[in-house]
């Protein structure tokens, strides 16, 4: 075999070679390994992290509406008060002497009544054994009665809406605890005149163990967090150690501006609660 010939049969056998694996490779594939398979990419879950505060499930800010000096504060910061309990007064004298003149009154117009009342069924009365000429004239007695009592009634109406009002004045003067709690501000002495226009004269919040908190989510972060949806907290206080659960309770729809920028009020509540934490205290959480 000549060198020529020698040459066009390798040619011919490359050739063959190539076109079989290509045939091979189109018809029965090659599927390399998971290790040799370039790494699909994953879709990542961004962790939204939001600053936060525990906040006191009731709060009130009391304050007096008229304009009057402060005269006795039985209640400071720090003391736990109940419903109802009298945590300052005002001077009240006039007032208090506008009430007992009203009570006064009520009671004149009571003792009228009882006695137009009494004569109206003594006139009443009269009526047995009278003859029917006697009988007439008796009930026009009888008639002038009734409006006695009709005028004196409407007399004890008004005096007991006087007195009712002269209280409500009154008991403006008395700032009183709205539910169990525990006072944590107050803005004003003995002496000094508190009113309608003056800030809120003492702040009280409920003891209940404290399961509030308040965070602030951006525009793009408020739209990926929902009702109902659990979150990790951490306070400062309690160390990054410990982590307890929260559960969003309300999305404010409102957008308030919050340090300069734009954004939604959200209220978790803790799945726990702990004697720890107290209200203004920083939370971190985490979704």
């Amino acid at each position: 075999m000549n060198k020529r010939t020698r040459n066009m049969i390798l040619a011919v056998i490359v050739i063959a070679g190539g076109i079989g694996f290509g045939y091979i490779w189109k018809n029965y594939g090659f599927t390399p390994s998971a290790q040799e398979a370039p790494a699909l990419s994953k879709k990542t879950t961004e962790q939204i992290l939001l600053d936060g505060k525990v906040v006191s499930e009731k709060k009130a800010d009391l304050g007096f509406i008229l304009p009057e000096k402060i005269k006795i504060i039985s209640k400071k910061v720090g003391d736990v008060v109940k419903t109802g309990d009298i945590l300052a007064t005002q001077e009240s004298a006039d007032l208090q002497a506008e009430v007992s003149a009203a009570q006064a009154s009520l009671l004149g117009a009571k003792a009228e009544l009882n006695k137009v009342g009494h004569d109206l069924k003594k006139e009443e009365l009269k009526l047995h054994g009278l003859s029917s000429y006697e009988r007439k004239q008796q009930q026009t007695q009888i008639s002038s009665n009734k409006d006695s009592v009709i005028v004196q009634q409407s007399a004890v109406d008004l005096a007991l809406s006087a007195t009712v009002g002269a209280s409500a004045q009154l008991e403006k003067t008395i700032l009183r605890a709205p539910f169990d709690g525990i006072i944590t501000r107050q803005d004003g002495e003995i002496g000094e005149v508190a009113g309608a226009s003056v800030p809120a004269f003492m702040t009280i919040l409920s003891k209940e163990p404290l399961r509030k908190i308040e965070a602030f989510a951006s525009e793009l972060d408020v739209a990926k967090i929902i009702v109902g949806e659990k979150a990790k907290v951490v306070f400062d206080v309690l160390g990054s150690q410990k982590t307890m659960l929260a559960t969003v309770s309300v999305i404010d729809p409102t957008v308030i501006d919050n340090q300069g920028k734009s954004a939604y009020r959200i209220t978790l509540m803790l799945d726990e609660a702990d004697e720890a934490i107290k209200p203004g205290m920083h939370a971190s959480v985490a979704f």
